[in-house]
């Protein structure tokens, strides 16, 4: 009885074993690691589509398939910087990397549920018909736009050259029809110029696209024959763009037979050598070069470049890391893969790739780790990781009280910059704004908290009043931008910036870059702390 007993639990335990490895292994991926033929692998394929096809719950188009199959391919690389563009895509693409589009010119936003102009761009058909800045939109070709998004609105202005449309603009309680016809619109990559203090010349690059060097070029002229007698480069927010364009840019600030960048792939033509081919333009004018963790790609040759030939001295924050170059191949359904065939590294030999997708996350090195390279000056800069800065200035992250501020207004920003652009309209009217540097008051802060408690903008007095920096900093933008343009605002917000604050220190009684390099060994040395990385952003351009 005993030995029958023990027989039947050793068959139950044998059978739960086995059911349980069953179990296991129907749940389990299996791990293949023979390879598979081309034959067997297209054989793979037709059998894993019609299987999903035939028994998955909901149903889908066979073309849909094989779209998200391309999709998955280049998805499973692991690489964010590669992936598939339908045609919608590869045509925003071009636009940002031509710097061109084709409509009627309007850089918009929303406003009371509306699209408002921000401002139409110079020589284009808005500016021609007489369209100003401050412009409700509320009809464009008999339809109504209110509670249209930037994008709706984008796509209805844009269109084929030489296309025509209505547009219906309320100003003052008046409504005023224009008629607009479409045309090729250019869009600067230098977004901001002007002359700061101690004749220092400043412009601000938003991307690299086809005409950027020889933007580059006008403007810095163009700012040395006003009295510049350096110059701070500001490249943070850029999230880069042309390859060609970074070393063409680069080529204006270097020697002849300086190397600018190499880049390494396994395909024919990926492995190249990029050296500057013409002489110094400015030679003599020392370069503050400003970066941080929106800074990427071809944004991060030029600093490097500059960095490695000893030719600027690089502040802010780490930059992005994207240490890679990407080729644009098109499709037969009118899309394209973007996939990196490349890596790029610095004069000196550095790569400068961060790890960004979530699986390599982690193995991002240490400081520590991270290899040292020499200049020809002997200074030292590190790689593995973005464009270290040479000082490290600005926050990486918001103060406390702002923070807090941030966190209180939550996802109602839309009706605070409603009444935020409202407050600046009455406070642009008095007389002690006279010029973009005014002083805000108290008294005008106390106008937004009283517009906000009409809006009924739930936030804590105490929080608000602890924020009154940042606070300080968006009333003064907006009502700059409000009496004096988006010239007014450029120039509020480049003076009140911290980093060109400090740019404009480095540069003070500086006339040449190689005393500009001594001032620099004669700073307090400061540990880069890891940056947050943030994706590029643009503006909204109809």
């Amino acid at each position: 009885m005993n030995r029958r007993w023990m027989v039947s639990l050793l068959l139950i335990g044998c059978a739960f074993g086995a059911g349980a490895w069953l179990v296991q292994r129907a749940i389990r991926p299996q791990v293949h690691t023979a390879r598979l033929s081309a034959a067997e692998g297209a054989r793979l394929f037709e059998s894993v589509m019609k299987r999903v096809q035939k028994n998955w719950v909901d149903s889908i188009s066979v073309d849909e398939m094989y779209r998200k199959a391309a999709i998955g391919v280049v998805s499973e690389l692991g690489d964010p910087s590669s992936s598939y563009l339908p045609p919608e895509r590869l045509k925003r693409l071009r636009e940002v990397t031509s710097g061109s589009y084709r409509g009627v010119g309007l850089t918009v936003d929303l406003r009371d549920g509306w699209i408002v102009v921000i401002q139409p761009r110079l020589g284009s058909p808005a500016e021609h018909a007489g369209i100003r800045a401050g412009d409700r939109l509320v009809e464009v070709n008999g339809q109504s736009m209110r509670g249209w998004t930037v994008e709706e609105g984008r796509d209805a202005l844009r269109g084929p050259l030489g296309s025509k449309l209505t547009l219906t603009v309320q100003r003052g309680g008046v409504k005023i029809p224009f008629a607009l016809e479409r045309s090729d619109i250019h869009v600067s990559s230098v977004q901001r110029a002007q002359m700061l203090p101690q004749s220092v010349g400043y412009f601000a690059l938003s991307t690299f696209s086809d005409s950027t060097a020889i933007e580059v070029a006008s403007v810095v002229d163009s700012l040395v024959k006003a009295g510049a007698r350096a110059l701070v480069f500001d490249l943070r927010g850029n999230p880069g763009g042309l390859l060609s364009q970074g070393v063409a840019v680069a080529d204006l600030f270097l020697g002849v037979g300086k190397k600018i960048v190499s880049t390494r792939g396994r395909t024919p033509g990926t492995t190249t050598d990029f050296t500057s081919k013409d002489p110094q333009r400015w030679p003599t004018l020392p370069i503050v070069v400003l970066v941080n963790s929106g800074t990427a790609s071809a944004a991060e040759i030029v600093a490097g470049a500059l960095q490695d030939h000893d030719r600027a001295l690089v502040i802010g924050r780490s930059s992005y890391g994207k240490g890679s170059a990407q080729q644009v191949i098109a499709l037969d359904n009118g899309g394209a893969i973007r996939i990196t065939n490349a890596f790029w590294y610095t004069p000196v030999g550095r790569t400068i790739s961060r790890p960004h997708h979530a699986a390599n996350a982690d193995s991002t090195l240490t400081d520590s780790q991270r290899p040292r390279y020499k200049t020809a000056l002997g200074r030292t800069v590190i790689g593995g990781g973005g464009i270290v800065p040479d000082i490290v200035s600005g926050d990486s992250v918001p103060p406390p009280a702002e923070r807090a501020w941030v966190t209180a207004v939550g996802t109602r920003v839309r009706p605070f910059r409603e009444a935020l652009t409202a407050v600046a309209v009455q406070i642009a009217r008095q007389p002690e704004v006279s010029s973009p540097e005014f002083t805000v008051t108290p008294a005008m802060r106390d106008q937004l908290w009283q517009k906000m408690q009409a809006a009924k903008l739930e936030v804590s007095r105490d929080v608000y009043d602890r924020a009154h920096d940042a606070i300080d900093r968006v009333i003064g933008l907006e009502v700059a931008r409000q009496k004096f343009g988006v010239p007014g605002a450029a120039q509020r917000s480049a003076t009140g910036d911290p980093v060109v604050a400090k740019a404009l220190e480095l540069l003070r009684g500086i006339t040449a870059p190689e005393a500009l390099m001594k001032r620099l060994a004669q700073q307090p040395v400061k540990a880069a702390p890891k940056p947050v990385a943030s994706g590029p952003s643009g503006s909204n351009q109809q």
